[in-house]
């Protein structure tokens, strides 16, 4: 099983203003592909009701969402990663990934393929409440 840092989340009450900040800031481009699509445009049948603006340095990227405090709730999952933001690894085996968290008791939210089109997403928390996202595209 592989791993490696993909991108960071950060939530905002104010996304034009925060990508703004940060476009101009750091020069941060837009990504326009296919991958960086939303699965559903349908603002609340994915149990987030927010936008998202996918930027890069070129080697990282960052993804800057309106902040849902409910999408947990609404998906009825216990981390919510749509409230403070997250960071997230990307493998090749999430459900390796899922037991080995199984086998160390690790609790994790298993959103499955939710929010962007292909990538199959787990949700945690390290000892700190810091909360990571695994996934895995093209599932």
């Amino acid at each position: 099983m592989k791993f490696h840092f993909h991108h960071m989340n950060l939530c905002t009450d104010s996304l034009p203003r925060l990508t703004q900040f940060y476009k101009t800031l750091f020069d941060l481009g837009t990504i326009h592909d296919e991958e960086h699509t939303r699965v559903n445009f349908d603002r609340n049948s994915n149990g987030y009701s927010g936008d998202v603006d996918f930027l890069t340095d070129g080697a990282i990227e960052f993804h800057w969402a309106e902040r849902d405090l409910d999408t947990g709730f609404k998906l009825n999952q216990i981390i919510n990663p749509m409230a403070r933001g997250h960071f997230c690894f990307r493998t090749d085996d999430i459900k390796g990934f899922m037991r080995r968290c199984d086998e160390r008791g690790i609790k994790y939210s298993d959103y499955g393929k939710w929010a962007i089109a292909g990538w199959y997403q787990v949700f945690l928390q390290d000892p700190d409440g810091n909360v990571i996202e695994v996934h895995q595209p093209n599932m």
